[in-house]
Formats: structure tokens, sequence, C-alpha cells
């Protein structure tokens, strides 16, 4: 064969092979998140078991030590009663000529005092001496699992539209209903049950209606996106937006979940597309990204949006319970990243209306399950306290009875 039909036919071959991936970019995307999600789903309950763990160890320590320190009282009660007995003191100490106690009850209730006091201080000296979670291998566990999980979605928005991957992120929310009740043995409501069909059935939805393939983006590809006019209205909007939220944070944050959760969608729609844009340039010139200037830009917006997100969702969670925070700040990231890829990444500029309603509807539908899963929990949560509370109370009681029997029993002995 001349080299000339040799050559041909490599860069046809590549060419189609080059195709096909493209085709099946969006497929890899979607599977890659959902993995991530799910994994990033069992890396939070077993940091939850992990906790839960250590606050039982710590719990079982302590209750050990405080019922060991209340036998030792007693049976320190009941040895004074019994040499006070043997020795005629029941009616009271004797006095020497001077009327002080006498120095065998004296020396007696000074040695008893002393250990009374020694003894419990020794002891709380070992409560202290707990682990805390970074010493154990479960949490560690978590951290690993999380950590992967993450660089699965990472490099799902490298292969598939940031527009389907941010909502996809119910499926951790989904997992966790069906995690939690295996592993921690959390309750699983019926409501649960039709959130996690009404959130699948959405998911799925988003999911029929992605594009089969995705565009790679090269640098000069992206720096065109951003210097684009409406890349720089949507800039110009969004950054009003945060000047004044950030201002109302201050004064109005405690008034309405909205304020801190809208800045956290805000700041997340840029992390997503500046995720987007990196994991672009990776799928696309691999090691070649960190010769870009762009690569850099991306990163520094990438890392300070994170940690806005981190700062304002940690408040609006000291502010309002996590059933009210977790729906919203879905709703509200998920909506922003749809608007900013949109704007940026002309997500729907090719789309049909059947793909558009197909993309709405299961948005709606996630939005609704998310809804289910998460609302009513925070009165199941006051029952299981209040529950626990009284349950505290009951065994307060009973051995308050159970040490007044025995004072009786005392009494009784040394009555005779």
């Amino acid at each position: 064969m001349p080299p000339t039909l040799v050559t041909l036919h490599l860069v046809t071959t590549n060419g189609n092979t080059a195709d096909k991936v493209r085709e099946w970019s969006s497929v890899i995307g979607i599977v890659t998140a959902i993995v991530g999600n799910v994994l990033i789903s069992f890396a939070l309950n077993i940091q939850r078991y992990a906790h839960l763990r250590l606050e039982r160890e710590k719990d079982a320590q302590e209750h050990g030590i405080h019922h060991h320190k209340g036998f030792e009282t007693q049976q320190e009660e009941i040895a004074e009663q019994r040499l006070e007995a043997n020795l005629g003191l029941e009616d009271g100490p004797p006095s020497n000529h001077n009327g002080a106690p006498s120095s065998k009850r004296q020396s007696f209730s000074s040695e008893s005092s002393s250990q009374s006091t020694v003894k419990p201080r020794q002891k709380l000296g070992t409560s202290e001496d707990t682990r805390t979670y970074l010493s154990s291998p479960y949490w560690w566990a978590g951290i690993i699992l999380m950590t992967i999980g993450e660089g699965g979605n990472f490099l799902a928005y490298g292969f598939a539209p940031a527009s389907i991957v941010s909502p996809l992120g119910v499926v951790a929310l989904v997992s966790n209903c069906i995690i939690a009740p295996w592993l921690l043995k959390e309750h699983f409501r019926q409501k649960d049950f039709w959130g996690v069909l009404v959130a699948i059935a959405g998911a799925v939805v988003v999911v029929l209606s992605a594009k089969n393939s995705e565009i790679k983006m090269g640098p000069h590809h992206i720096w065109l996106a951003i210097t684009r006019w409406e890349f720089e209205l949507y800039l110009g909007i969004t950054a009003v937006l945060i000047v004044m939220l950030v201002w109302a944070s201050g004064k109005y944050g405690h008034k309405s979940i909205l304020i801190d959760l809208g800045l956290v969608g805000l700041f997340g729609g840029y992390t997503a597309l500046a995720t987007k844009g990196v994991a672009s340039l990776l799928s696309d010139t691999l090691w070649r990204t960190l010769t870009f200037p762009i690569t850099y830009l991306l990163l520094a917006v990438l890392i300070a949006s994170a940690v806005m997100q981190i700062r304002y969702v940690n408040r609006a969670l000291q502010r309002f319970d996590s059933t009210q925070v977790i729906p919203t700040q879905f709703v509200l990231f998920t909506l922003s990243v749809i608007v900013g890829s949109a704007v940026l990444y002309h997500d729907f500029e090719s789309a049909t209306a059947e793909r558009v309603g197909k993309f709405v509807g299961g948005c709606l539908l996630t939005f609704l399950g998310v809804y289910l899963i998460t609302s009513g929990r925070s009165g199941e949560a006051e029952d299981v306290e209040n529950q626990f509370d009284d349950e505290e109370e009951a065994i307060g009681l009973i051995d308050e009875e159970r040490l007044q029997d025995d004072s009786d029993a005392n009494g009784a002995y040394h009555a005779r």
C-alpha cells in the first residue's frame, strides 16, 4: 500500500475512534457522576459511623466511670456506718473534754473524705484520654472514598454538560436514604420511599434529555467563551448580586435562608463552571493543560469559590435547620449551574423544545424528591431527643430509689 494511502487510512481510523469516543462522552460522564455520587454517600455514612462509634465509646467510658464512682461512694458510706456502729458512735460522735470530736472519729472522717475526693479525680483523668476521629480508620476510609467520588464528579464535567452533571447530585441523597438505614440503622420512612422514587424518576428524565456528544474545548475556545458579551453580562449581574447578598448576610441573614444559600448557589455556579473548564482541558490535552495560563485562572476561581461556598453553607447551618438548608442549597446550586453553563458553554444552543421540556421536568421532579426526603425530619429528631431525655430521667429515678432502699436497709440494720 502506498505511503499516502497508509497515512490516510490511519487518519481515518483515528478520526472514527475519536468520533466514537465523542458520541459516548455524555454517557461516560453521566455514569461517572452517578458512581461518584454513590461513593460520596458511602463516604459520608462511613464518616458518620466513625463519629457515632467514638461517641458511643466515650459515653460508655463516662457511664462506667460514674457508675463505678457511685458504687464506691455508696460502699464507703456503708462501711463508715458499720464502723460507727462497731465503735458505738450511732448516737453522735463522742467529744473530748474540750467538746471537740474524738481523734478516732476525726481521723476516720478525714481518711474517708480524702478517699472520696482523690479517687474520682484519678478516674476522671482516664475519661479525658479519649480518641479523636482522626485516629479512626473508618473516618479515613470515608475520606478516601470521598476523594475518589469527588474525583469522579470532576471527571464527569469533562465528558458531560455541567447542566446534566449538577442535577445528578441528587443520586447522593437518594443513595443516603438506602445506605443509612442499612449501615447506621436509621429509620426509613414511607415519605423517603416516595421521595426516592420521584428523585430517581427525575434523574432518569434529566439523563434522557442529555445530548449524545459533548464538544471538547481547548484553551482558545474557553477564552473566547469568557470574553463574549453574554458571559460578561452574566458576570456583572452575579457580581452585583454577590456584593448585595454579602452585605445583607451580616444584617438580615438570620431572617431569610435565601441570603446565605443564595451566595452558596452563586459561588457554586462558578465552582462548577471552573471545574468544567479544567476537566475539559485535561480530557482534551492531558498534562499540556499546565502550560496554559487560562488553567491557573480557572483553578484560582475554583478554589476561591469553593472556599466561599463552605463559609456560607456553614453560616446557613448555624442559623437554620439542616432539613431546610439541604434542599434549598441543592435547588439554588442546580439552578445557578444550569444558568451559568447555558451562558458560558451554550448547553442548550441546539436543543429542541422536547429536550428542554424533558430537562425542566426532570429537574422539577428531582427538586420534589429532595423535598420529600428532607421534610419533616426535624420533628422526628426532637421526638427522639425528648424520648432520650425521658429515659435518662427514668434511669435517674430508678437510681435514686435504689439508693433510698439501700439507706433504709442500712437504717434497719443499725436499729437491730
